[in-house]
This record gives C-alpha cells, sequence and structure tokens, in this order.
C-alpha cells in the first residue's frame, strides 16, 4: 500500500505486487505520505497477471474473443467497467465523492513476446510497472487535479534556475527534451517535468519523473550513457531534493526543428489555444482520451468544460514564442534566455 498526496489529491494504491509498490515508491517519492491520520479521496486497486495467468472473470470466453472496448455504466450505481485487450477496470464514487478504481492488467501473449523482444527478460517487468504507473495512476490523479484544483496537464517539458522557469512544449521529437537535457547540463537548470507539466495560470507545479534522453541526444550532449530506460533512451540524474512545491512561469516555447534558428512572440490566444490542444490530442496520453473520459457519463466530473477554462487562464497570463532549434545549441540556450 502506498498513499500519495500529489497537490492535495490525496490517493491510496493497493496492489499485492511488490515489486510495483517499490517502483511507485521511488516514482512518488516526492510525494509520499506517512500520516496516520490520511484519507484519501481516490483509492486505486492493481492487480497484475502474467501472460498466462488465468484472469478471475465472471465470463471467461469473454476475455479471449475481446477485440475492441467492452464498456457497461451503471447509471444509478454511479459506476463504470472497461475493457480492452489487455486492462480491465471498474471506476465507481461513493456518496461522499470518494473514487475507487479496479484495475488489473494482463498482457496478451503476442504482446508479450513482443515486450520481451524490445525490452529484453531483465527490463521487462519494468516497462510493465511504468506502463501501470502510466495508465492506471497517472490519469485518475490527473483528472481529480483537474476538476478538483483547475490544473491544467500539457505535453511538455519544464526547467528552473529559481530565477527562470521556462516551458517546452511540442510533439515528438520536436526537441523538448532535449533542450530541457542542455539547459540542466550546460546551465545547471533543474528539470522539473520530463513528459506531464502541470500548470495553473503562471504557476507550474513540478511532476519531475526520471528525465530520459535519446541516445542522440546524449551523443550531442556529450553525456555518458548511464542507467538505460529502454532502447532508445537513457536516464538523467536529475537532483530534485531542493525542488519547490511551484514556480512561477517565465515563458513558454512551442519547439520544433529547422536549419536556422528561429525564436518569434505569438500573442494571438486563439492560435495558441488551437496549437496546445491539438499537441494534447496528437499525443493522446491524457485523461480526456483514455477510459476516465467516461466519467461526465455519470454526471459528477465535467473536465471537458474545465479543462478549456483552464487552458484559456493560461494562456492569457503567459508569454509564448515560437521556437526552431538549430545544431548551435550553445546560441540556442542563451538567446532562449534572454529573449
Amino acid at each position: 500500500m502506498v498513499d500519495i498526496d500529489v497537490y492535495w489529491v490525496k490517493a491510496r494504491v493497493i496492489t499485492d505486487a511488490q515489486n510495483l509498490e517499490s517502483f511507485i515508491k521511488s516514482y512518488y517519492n516526492l510525494f509520499l505520505i506517512e500520516k496516520k491520520d490520511f484519507s484519501p479521496k481516490l483509492i486505486i486497486s492493481i492487480k497484475k497477471y502474467w501472460y498466462f495467468e488465468k484472469v478471475p472473470v465472471k465470463n471467461q470466453a469473454q476475455e479471449y474473443i475481446t477485440v475492441g472496448d467492452d464498456i457497461k455504466i451503471n447509471y444509478t450505481e454511479n459506476e463504470y467497467s472497461f475493457r480492452d485487450r489487455e486492462i480491465f477496470w471498474t471506476v465507481k464514487f461513493d456518496k461522499t465523492w470518494i473514487v475507487y478504481v479496479e484495475w488489473y492488467l494482463k498482457p496478451r501473449k503476442i504482446h508479450h513476446l513482443v515486450n520481451l523482444i524490445l525490452q529484453g527478460i531483465v527490463r521487462l517487468d519494468k516497462y510493465y510497472n511504468r506502463f501501470i504507473i502510466k495508465s492506471l495512476i497517472h490519469d485518475p490523479i490527473f483528472m481529480l487535479l483537474e476538476e478538483c484544483l483547475w490544473i491544467n496537464i500539457l505535453h511538455a517539458t519544464a526547467v528552473s534556475n529559481w530565477k527562470r522557469t521556462l516551458i517546452f512544449t511540442g510533439l515528438w521529437w520536436s526537441g523538448k527534451s532535449t533542450l530541457a537535457a542542455a539547459f540542466f547540463t550546460k546551465k545547471w537548470y533543474t528539470i522539473l517535468a520530463d513528459n506531464y507539466c502541470l500548470v495553473q495560470g503562471d504557476m507550474l507545479y513540478p511532476f519531475p519523473e526520471l528525465p530520459r534522453i535519446t541516445n542522440q541526444t546524449s551523443r550531442l550532449l556529450d553525456i555518458k550513457e548511464w542507467r538505460k530506460a529502454d532502447w532508445i533512451k537513457t536516464y538523467l540524474e536529475n537532483d530534485i531534493s531542493n525542488i519547490q512545491k511551484k514556480y512561477k512561469i517565465d515563458k513558454v516555447f512551442i519547439c520544433g526543428y529547422s536549419k536556422s534558428f528561429l525564436i518569434k512572440e505569438i500573442e494571438n490566444e486563439n492560435q495558441i489555444f488551437e496549437i496546445l490542444l491539438w499537441i494534447n490530442h496528437y499525443t493522446k496520453e491524457f485523461p480526456e482520451y483514455l477510459n476516465l473520459a467516461l466519467l461526465p457519463l455519470l454526471g459528477k466530473y465535467q473536465t471537458g468544460w474545465k479543462r478549456q477554462q483552464n487552458l484559456t487562464k493560461f494562456i492569457h497570463e503567459n508569454r509564448f514564442f515560437i521556437l526552431e532549434n538549430s545544431k548551435d545549441l550553445d546560441l540556442n540556450l542563451t538567446t532562449i534566455e534572454n529573449v
């Protein structure tokens, strides 16, 4: 059992898998709680099966014939269940609006074999644990952050030196992590967010996953390949021991690659809104695109409207720049700092 408090979203994660519990504790180290009077508002129960284990479901035949999503909603009991080919979950809330999420993960044999080939036997369990955290723990927490605290979730990286806090957003392979790693290694910035950036108006709330960079970025920045994250990325040893709870945002950069360096302020708020919404749409790693998007059907969580309000406020209170990176990183970093 792990108790965590992610910016006032109190969650309890229950699992029998000791290696998963240890992984969760290391991942959420910044948010761990050990108070005896801890009263969670979100209870997540996770069961992890190996691919050849039998899963105790009512209709065993369904386990083998399900090829798409199977959704059942009980409006009276404020509950719904959702099944795809590898995950089954039930989401419900009681009269006090405590949210209960029960999951199990069972990889299909073909997926298991593909992951085994890509990850290798040593890293396979860590691969599944990362998948569980990303899909089964992040999303309920993010959903409650949006609903209860009006915190918006962006696909972005963020760095800070306590004088400046910079956000880099964009699609995959747009240079976000490369810029963050460059500020980390060359300018001694701390990486506050690597994939999920939590913002509220002009404030950023750190969500410091252990940053990962591609081998190409490692070579570009002359970084030794420390702990391997997967077959194309390497962990950075990012010290978060002195991290603060929130930071005033200095600037937000929408990233892309080009042969020549370009940085230009963009002031059209409607255009910025469309770009940021499009980036989240494309990455599809957020609650609005996954099973938890069904909660509004039960009448309690209206996150879609709040998400738009949060994003509008975030855009209105910050400065945004189009940033096209070049290979001259030293020039890029100096220009970005002084723009």
